[in-house]
């Protein structure tokens, strides 16, 4: 066959291509086209940005005291490469009458945090576009019923956190060993905590209180009983994780039912023991009133879990 081939072959000047041939070779032009196209293109891809290259961003700054609101005049911007690690520092603020160690960084409107410390000093990844943040800062502490100046430390040496990990709770009213007690007590000190957390700018969170009749559905009970703890020692109250109470023989006047209810909620909520070396309530109330301090440290948890 290769030898009928070359006896036919034709000079070029008398070549006649034939229909079939010049489909078959246009069909490889347009494949060659189509190749060189891609590659082409790849090398264009080659010189552009790939997802991965850092771009400049501005981000801005407003700051915030965890519960007293925006500090005026404290606004700031910071031009950046994307990605670049960005420190944020509490001396370097200009800030007064917060404490000096904790901030926390939200996303602009609070919605969600990016970072906190207990060091002065935080450090966020810059993202690939212009962003807003919000810096918290947290307002400086008083004292205590005992002149002892408080410190966000007596939460953190417990480890402090939200009960099962939540922002906003339910709670229903269920009362034990045959007592009760006013609900009346009880809406003062549901009433008060949430004074910490919604502060009309913001809302930390929330807490939502059934009184009797109710389903008995929620995060944790609240009401009266006979509290006895370790060795059979009589207590003015409890906090037992899925429930709280308050004991009615133990506090029979209407201020130690609110400052005993607001420290075994406070304790519950924030999943610490006698801050400080002492009941709680000598610490976060007044006559059955939340002080700052109480509402100070009460928001502290939320918004750093």
């Amino acid at each position: 066959m290769v030898y009928i081939f070359r006896s036919k072959k034709k000079k070029p000047d008398d070549y006649i291509e034939s229909p079939g041939r010049r489909k078959s070779l246009e069909n490889i032009v347009k494949g060659i086209i189509f190749i060189g196209g891609a590659a082409y293109t790849w090398r264009c891809k080659g010189n552009t940005t790939t997802p991965d290259t850092p771009i400049p961003v501005t981000l801005n700054f407003e700051i915030y005291n965890h519960s007293q609101g925006y500090i005026q005049g404290k606004n700031f911007s910071k031009n950046v490469m994307s990605s670049d690690p960005v420190s944020i520092r509490i001396d370097q603020l200009g800030v007064t009458g917060v404490d000096d160690k904790r901030i926390a960084i939200y996303e602009q409107g609070f919605t969600r945090k990016i970072s906190f410390t207990s060091t002065g000093e935080t450090t966020i990844n810059a993202p690939k576009q212009n962003t807003n943040y919000n810096i918290i800062v947290f307002n400086a502490l008083g004292k205590d019923v005992l002149d002892r100046q408080v410190s966000y430390d007596w939460m953190d040496e417990q480890s402090a956190r939200l009960y099962k990990s939540k922002h906003d709770y339910t709670v229903y009213r269920e009362d034990r060993d045959g007592v009760t007690g006013p609900e009346g007590s009880w809406q003062s000190v549901w009433n008060q905590l949430n004074s910490a957390l919604d502060l009309g700018w913001v809302k930390w969170g929330s807490i939502t209180s059934k009184p009797m009749p109710n389903d008995g559905q929620g995060d944790f009970s609240y009401g009266y009983g006979i509290c006895i703890y370790g060795d059979n020692q009589r207590a003015d109250g409890l906090h037992a994780g899925s429930y709280i109470l308050v004991d009615p023989e133990m506090c029979p006047t209407e201020k130690g039912r609110r400052a005993v209810g607001l420290s075994e909620a406070f304790e519950n909520i924030c999943s610490v023991n006698n801050i400080g070396g002492y009941p709680s309530s000598m610490t976060i109330q007044y006559q059955g009133v939340l002080s700052q301090t109480g509402k100070d440290l009460f928001a502290y948890v939320f918004v750093k879990g």
